[in-house]
């Protein structure tokens, strides 16, 4: 009886000792993982599962970089517009963003600067509504959180045309198709401009770990872009 709980307890003490070694040893291949789950390619998944791993544990300092939104970037353009927020419709409907495919899902809050991003996915103030005709912009922090997180556009660059984008409320549902993706200076105001058509557009920092330039991408209404 004495052995038995001997081996047991020396057991224990050894599971007990890898425990946080197989924490550090999974957590960094637990993206890559979540999203190849559907399409698993042996060799693509070690290669990728190496850089991640090196990413995750040890980004240089000259690489990483806070997020920032300097004067003069889209994030910040809306100052001085004298925007007043009178009502948080979006808020008030429980509104939510979702892409499936790259396992990004949150809020969207409504504010007039950019730190309305650390509650989740912004409403860029002067653009208009889900469902509505014109430019709906929605901007997020990059690597504020990381995965298994989901209410970060971390892995928003691993989107691809014809990806599903939802946004719902209380009062319906709306799919976006993405059509573009780009990558453009911080300070271009451009992509934030009204359209004439029925557009979504999503905007996070690039490359990941800095705030140099901006990840642009853009999607249409579904009843208006046939998903080839």
């Amino acid at each position: 009886m004495k052995k038995t709980i001997k081996i047991l307890t020396t057991l224990f003490l050894i599971l007990l000792a890898l425990t946080p070694i197989a924490f550090f040893i999974i957590y960094p291949q637990y993206n890559e993982l979540a999203l190849k789950k559907n399409s698993l390619n042996i060799y693509a998944l070690a290669k990728d599962t190496t850089i991640n791993i090196l990413t995750a544990i040890s980004p240089t300092k000259e690489k990483f970089l806070k997020e920032e939104f300097v004067q003069g970037s889209i994030e910040e353009s809306v100052k001085g517009a004298n925007i007043i927020l009178d009502k948080k419709i979006l808020e008030e409907l429980n509104t939510s963003i979702s892409i499936p495919n790259i396992l990004i899902e949150g809020g969207i809050f409504q504010g007039t600067d950019a730190y309305t991003m650390d509650k989740g996915f912004w409403h860029f103030p002067s653009s208009t509504y889900p469902g509505h005709k014109g430019n709906f912009v929605v901007i997020g922090h990059r690597f504020m959180n990381v995965p298994p997180a989901k209410d970060t556009f971390y892995n928003l660059d691993k989107v691809n045309i014809g990806d599903e984008v939802k946004v719902k409320h209380n009062e319906g549902e709306y799919t976006y198709i993405v059509t573009e993706t780009k990558i453009v200076e911080a300070n271009d105001v451009s992509v934030v401009k009204e359209s004439d058509d029925y557009r979504l557009t999503l905007i996070t920092c690039t490359p990941l770990w800095t705030s140099e330039k901006r990840l642009v991408v853009i999607a249409k209404l579904d009843k208006l872009y046939q998903k080839v």
